[in-house]
């Protein structure tokens, strides 16, 4: 069976009991999941796995499409405990951290969708910045940018829910914005994850990001020239 993916329902649960399902060397596969796995420009979570009260720090969570893979940083695991239960404690911290900059890059992309009739692509979200591509068919202006920053913050500051649901394919071939976004490309699942945020474009969606706006924080957009030109590759920043 593959591995449940409670991180996707359950982003502000931080601990959980699961089920070995097979352990090789620092490689641990459970029968679900609260790390996030690499993937989606959103790297992985980070934490702790309890085993026979040993604890394992995570040095990296992936994803072979089946099972999610978590990875011991300095110790193997016991290679017998397949069939056991073990703990998960995922570091809230740096889990908060991805969700809120991941929140603000969907929030960015719809304003730009909105101001700019554009659409964007998630580039990559660290632990202090993230990065969106604007794909504007004209050069960004600072004038552009600064609208778009303003647009988000009146986002984040209105408050509003982040929620996510899932459709299926068929729904979302219907949605003329979601085929936009994903360039009449359909996303290979049964049931499509999507966020919605009332005001912006619905999204796809496989991250994991806030309840609200209002957890995002400030968002701080830096450009960056290329040639002379402004990158269509904003560096967002958040007020921590």
């Amino acid at each position: 069976m593959p591995t449940e993916l409670l991180y996707l329902d359950q982003p502000y649960e931080t601990k959980c009991e699961s089920i070995v399902n097979r352990v090789e060397f620092t490689d641990l596969v459970v029968d679900k999941s609260l790390f996030y796995p690499t993937s989606f420009g959103q790297p992985n979570d980070r934490g702790e796995v309890i085993v026979d009260g040993k604890t394992f720090t995570i040095a990296e969570a992936w994803s072979d499409g089946l099972w999610v893979h978590l990875m011991s940083l300095y110790d193997p695991y016991p290679q017998d405990i397949a069939g056991k239960s073990v703990q998960q404690i995922v570091d809230w911290k740096v889990r908060l951290l991805h969700m809120r900059f991941r929140s603000a890059m969907f929030v960015v992309g719809g304003v730009a969708y909105t101001q700019l009739k554009c659409g964007s692509r998630m580039n990559q979200t660290y632990d202090d910045q993230s990065w969106i591509d604007i794909l504007t068919e004209t050069d960004l202006t600072e004038e552009m940018v600064k609208s778009l920053e303003a647009g988000a913050n009146q986002i984040v500051q209105a408050g509003i829910p982040i929620k996510n649901k899932y459709i299926s394919k068929q729904e979302f071939a219907a949605d003329p914005v979601l085929m936009y976004y994903s360039k009449n490309k359909i996303p290979d699942y049964d049931k499509i994850r999507v966020a919605e945020i009332e005001g912006l474009p619905t999204q796809f969606d496989m991250g994991t990001q806030v309840k609200n706006t209002s957890e995002i924080g400030k968002i701080t957009i830096k450009t960056t020239l290329v040639k002379g030109k402004i990158s269509k590759r904003l560096a967002l920043n958040l007020e921590i």
